[in-house]
């Protein structure tokens, strides 16, 4: 936990190196600056502070592909009758069916065979039942339906896309550091992102299939201009000038180098807010995995190099 009682006494001797964005008008030199302004001017001991007003538009991300988690693999669709779990599908027997407990398949059979018993094609279509035999699955007699006794049921990665895209609206970063214009070579920058609060969790039922998404901030992705990069597991903790020259306690950074030679002089910070929609799915067989639904935002930041002239 950061001390904030007595700051500027836990770092006094951080004070005359200033290895942190701590710099006063006592800094005879700052080299490589980049253009437009040097590092801030601050009291010592203290992170020049301040939330990032130049973020770009935000932008969200797809999660269309998504792979598998939660501690289990996507799987067979299971289907159930009397308590007992099937396949939902079976290549040659066609479709299960929750009511009958037979697997159902389309067959082809000219106008007027007998197996219509009278009906027209344009009223239905005829299917061949396999149901339990013996132990095994054996085919029955060909009958006629007017709509189809078993179909595939509803897929509930679909349901969970329907609920993330239309349903469940993310909260787009708004990436903030400390100090606020221009940082300093190997002096802690704090890191954290605003506006994180999780959407509440929705649920969507289909056919008796039920698909819950619970949505949650798996990590924060900073990239430096695609040199340098870390990644946070928590938002990070806003910067307030009690906590001195301290590092932050969750997300930050010392940048190696400085930023004279990036374009513009400045590092082009990019946050990607990696949320997930964490999906249980029940009325099926029960099983959970992720959708990655990634939002983005970014803003410049300077890097000075300081040196110290005796």
């Amino acid at each position: 936990m950061l001390n904030t009682r007595n700051p500027a006494r836990r770092f006094a001797l951080l004070a005359p190196l200033s290895a942190g964005l701590l710099l006063t008008s006592a800094v005879p030199a700052i080299a490589d600056e980049p253009p437009g302004g040097g590092a801030e001017q601050c009291a010592p001991t203290v992170i020049c502070g301040g939330v990032n007003g130049g973020a770009n538009k935000p932008t969200g991300g797809g999660g269309g592909g998504g792979g598998g988690g939660g501690g289990s693999s996507d799987g067979p669709l299971l289907c159930s009758y009397h308590g007992v779990e099937h396949p939902c599908h079976d290549p040659e027997m066609g479709w299960f069916s929750n009511s009958t407990g037979c697997y159902y398949t389309t067959v082809d059979k000219p106008a007027g065979d007998p197996a219509w018993k009278g009906h027209k094609p344009s009223e239905g279509a005829l299917y061949l039942p396999s149901c339990p035999q013996g132990g095994g699955w054996g085919p029955a007699e060909i009958e006629f339906h007017e709509t189809a006794p078993a179909a595939p049921p509803p897929d509930p990665r679909a349901m969970a896309m329907q609920i993330l895209k239309d349903r469940m609206p993310f909260p787009a970063p708004a990436p903030a550091a400390a100090p606020l214009g221009t940082a300093v070579v190997k002096s802690p920058v704090w890191l954290w992102v605003n506006g994180h609060q999780a959407p509440q969790q929705m649920s969507l039922t289909l056919q008796g299939v039920t698909v819950t998404v619970t949505p949650r901030l798996k990590s924060v992705l900073w990239n430096f201009s695609e040199k340098y990069s870390v990644t946070c597991d928590r938002p990070g903790t806003p910067y307030d000038p009690a906590y001195g020259a301290a590092k932050s306690p969750d997300c930050g950074f010392e940048f190696p180098t400085g930023s004279a030679g990036e374009p513009g002089g400045a590092f082009t910070v990019n946050a990607t807010a990696n949320w997930v929609g964490e999906v249980t799915v029940t009325g099926l067989n029960t099983r959970k995995f992720e959708i990655p639904m990634p939002q983005n935002a970014s803003f410049r930041l300077k890097v000075a190099e300081v040196q110290v002239l005796n």
